[in-house]
């Protein structure tokens, strides 16, 4: 048999199961669409902000772990289906050899579909994904989409890796079974799956320290840091728990004979232990899917509903004026100035404050604080110091602190600083 042959057979394959492939091909364009879309916005982010791009990087990376599983099962799934067509081709004459061939087309076939869809379709929603973003935030400086070639790129180069794994797996699956095998294969019940308890603990164990992570920090830096690992240990918790745990709790429930052996318990029990084998990946999928959803969604509305509150928060003052000068009449002239201008354009002062400040850098030696030097910029053990007076201090407050000598009022929101000093 020719190459010609092979190919005519593979796409004929491919239209005889179209109502099996193209919600594959479909789901896989739209895998590939979110990582191209993501990883574009992590790569060209004109905002410099570090801790947004560190955000998206991470996205990037959860979704380059969801699309590797979400693939994986949604093949697996339509090659069982399939395993009876192949043993028949089998039976007719067809070795392991030529069904691999016919494989590789159809697999090269449908990735190139969903890679290159994915990218196209990417690209264009791209533009109005960057439209959106720049009328919700109100940026008007230069934020619009740019085609990356390194970006598509890697999105081809990852992809292409995951239906290599994939034909991979298909390649296994008609190597180790035998043509009666592939026959009944369709037709073949679940085997009832075996408890798995250290699977079950572990997703237990990795689901809590996700969430645990989740719910107890508060400092946002230590929150870029730590956002990564809880994602990681929510999605295997949640994974483990849906393929080992539901098992164990169902074989819990029929253990108690009080509970199983009743005609609507004993039914539903039974038909779902035999299935969740088959279904516990699909439904981690949904549940995965579900929770990122409503975490960005609320997330997103959320940031949106209070901006106008975070921006007010961090800056009260509608406008700034720093001044290096520390000497008092040049302070004075600056005033007056300012004053002068706000008249000229009848512009009415309110809520005027004014202090000084020293802004200090330091590198930790010990127990004691340091001048740095400029060579020492990379150093983690640098503390930066915003030093003010107390008068100035209970002017921006509104509050009446009392110092005693040798006494200071220390902010911080790190735990680098806190150690040692009196909380109280």
């Amino acid at each position: 048999m020719n190459r010609s042959i092979y190919t005519k057979l593979a796409i004929s394959n491919l239209k005889n199961n179209r109502k099996s492939y193209i919600p594959y091909v479909l789901t896989a364009i739209l895998t590939v669409m979110m990582y191209y879309m993501m990883a574009n916005l992590a790569a060209n982010s004109p905002m410099n902000q570090e801790a947004l791009q560190i955000i998206l990087s991470l996205s990037v990376h959860v979704i380059e772990i969801f699309a590797l599983i979400f693939l994986f099962y949604t093949n697996s799934f339509l090659i069982k289906r399939r395993k009876r067509e192949i043993g028949v081709y089998h039976i007719l004459g067809m070795g392991k050899p030529q069904l691999a061939k016919m494989l590789v087309i159809e697999t090269v076939v449908t990735g190139a579909v969903s890679i290159l869809g994915g990218i196209f379709f990417g690209t264009a929603l791209a533009k109005l994904m960057y439209a959106l973003l720049k009328r919700m935030i109100h940026y008007d400086d230069k934020l619009a989409f740019r085609m990356s070639w390194e970006i598509a790129g890697n999105t081809v180069l990852f992809f292409t890796l995951i239906f290599a794994l994939t034909l991979i797996y298909n390649l296994l699956q008609i190597r180790l079974a035998n043509p009666i095998e592939l026959l009944h294969a369709g037709s073949q019940g679940e085997r009832e799956p075996k408890t798995k308890w250290f699977l079950t603990v572990a997703g237990i164990i990795f689901l809590g320290i996700g969430y645990y992570i989740a719910i107890t920090t508060k400092e946002p830096l230590k929150a870029l840091q730590l956002f990564f690992v809880a994602v990681i240990c929510v999605i295997i918790g949640t994974y483990a728990l849906f393929t080992a745990g539901s098992i164990a709790f169902l074989k819990l429930l029929r253990k108690n004979k009080n509970f199983y052996y009743k005609t609507k318990h004993f039914i539903s029990v039974s038909g779902m232990l035999y299935r969740m084998k088959q279904n516990a990946v699909g439904l981690s999928n949904i549940c995965v899917l579900s929770t990122m959803v409503l975490v960005t969604i609320s997330s997103t509305v959320s940031l949106y509903i209070g901006k106008e509150d975070v921006l007010r928060t961090r800056y009260p003052q509608e406008v700034y004026i720093t001044n290096s000068v520390s000497d008092d009449v040049e302070n004075q002239k600056l005033h007056d100035m300012v004053e002068k201008i706000c008249r000229d354009n009848q512009v009415e002062i309110t809520d005027e404050k004014s202090w000084h400040m020293a802004e200090l850098v330091k590198i930790k030696n010990g127990e004691e604080y340091t001048s740095a030097m400029i060579k020492d910029n990379s150093s983690s053990d640098l503390v930066f110091f915003d030093v003010i007076r107390l008068a100035d201090y209970n002017q921006l407050t509104g509050e009446r602190m009392e110092l005693g000598d040798k006494e200071a009022i220390l902010f911080t929101n790190g735990e680098k600083l806190r150690k040692g000093y009196d909380q109280d």
